[in-house]
C-alpha cells in the first residue's frame, strides 16, 4: 500500500530527529549523536515534526521506564500505518533511537528500502522461522533498542484492542537477556485510520497517549525448556499490554463522551 510506504519512509526520516529540547546538545548527551545535524536532520525537522505537532497532542507516560543505554526490546500494539512516526518520536525525544523490525518485503522497494537501511531498521523474514529474528538479536547484542509490533500487523479488531502475540518479542528478550518493554499506544488511529489510506484532521489536535510499563518478567523463565519459557512469556506479555491497551482505550472513550472532538 503506497500510504504505508509512506509512512515508512517518513519514519527513515523521523529517526534522526532528536526532541526540539534536544536540538542544541553536544555528544553523548542523552544519547544524541553528533551526526544528528546533518541537512537530513534539518529536512526531517522541518517536514516532519511540524505534521506532527499539528496533528497532535502528545500525552507520553512512563518515559523513565526506558533504558537509556544498553540493548532493549521494546514490544508496542499496532492500531495504525503511522504508529512509527508517533512511537519513535517519543523514543527519539528520550535520547534512544529507535530501530523497528520489519518484514523483508518492505526493504525491497528501492526509496522505502533505502530509508530503512540507511536508519538501521531490522529486516526479519517471516518464513525463515527462528533464524528469521537473528538480525533483531545481533542488533540487541549490539545495544540496539529494537521496536516489536507483536500482533504481528496492525490490529485487525474493529475496537482496536489487542489481537493474539506472536512469539518474537519474548524469543529476542531471552535470547538476549535484554529487557523486555511494553508500550501501549492509543489515538494515532483517530488521525490516521488503520488500512483506510486516509488523514483525518480537525479543528483540535487529537491526543495520542503512549504508555511505557515496567519491565515483563522474564528471568524465572531462563532456565526452563525454550518451548516453555516462550509461551509463558507470551502470555506474561499478552496479559501485561492488553491491560494496558484497555486502559488507554477507556480513558480516551470517556474523554470524547466529555469532549468531542478530543
Amino acid at each position: 500500500m503506497a500510504w504505508r510506504s509512506t509512512v515508512w519512509t517518513a519514519m527513515g526520516v523521523l529517526r534522526i530527529v532528536p526532541d526540539l529540547r534536544d536540538s542544541g546538545r553536544s555528544a553523548g548527551a542523552r544519547g544524541v549523536p553528533r551526526d544528528a545535524r546533518g541537512p537530513a536532520w534539518w529536512l526531517a525537522l522541518l517536514v516532519c515534526k511540524p505534521l506532527l505537532l499539528l496533528g497532535r497532542r502528545a500525552d507520553w507516560r512512563g518515559t523513565e521506564r526506558l533504558p537509556g543505554s544498553g540493548g532493549v526490546v521494546l514490544a508496542a500494539n499496532h492500531v495504525s500505518q503511522a504508529d512509527p512516526l508517533f512511537l519513535g518520536e517519543m523514543i527519539l525525544a528520550q535520547g534512544r533511537t529507535p530501530r523497528f523490525m520489519a518484514k523483508a518485503s518492505l526493504f525491497q522497494s528501492r526509496a522505502v528500502g533505502w530509508w530503512f537501511r540507511s536508519a538501521g531498521h531490522v529486516e526479519v523474514d517471516r518464513s525463515d522461522g527462528r533464524s528469521g529474528i537473528r538480525a533483531a538479536v545481533e542488533a540487541v547484542e549490539r545495544g540496539a533498542l529494537v521496536v516489536v509490533y507483536p500482533e504481528g500487523s496492525i490490529t485487525k479488531r474493529p475496537d482496536g484492542r489487542l489481537m493474539s502475540l506472536r512469539s518474537g518479542a519474548v524469543r529476542i528478550a531471552l535470547e538476549t537477556s535484554a529487557p523486555l518493554i511494553p508500550v501501549a499506544q492509543w489515538g494515532v488511529q483517530a488521525i490516521v485510520p488503520a488500512y483506510e489510506g486516509r488523514v483525518v484532521l480537525g479543528r483540535r489536535r487529537r491526543r495520542v497517549t503512549l504508555l511505557v510499563g515496567d519491565p515483563v518478567q522474564l528471568e524465572d523463565l531462563r532456565e526452563l525448556p525454550r518451548a516453555t519459557a516462550v509461551a509463558v512469556g507470551v502470555q506474561r506479555l499478552q496479559d501485561t499490554l492488553a491491560v494496558m491497551v484497555d486502559q488507554l482505550a477507556h480513558e480516551h472513550a470517556r474523554s470524547v463522551r466529555a469532549c468531542p472532538g478530543q
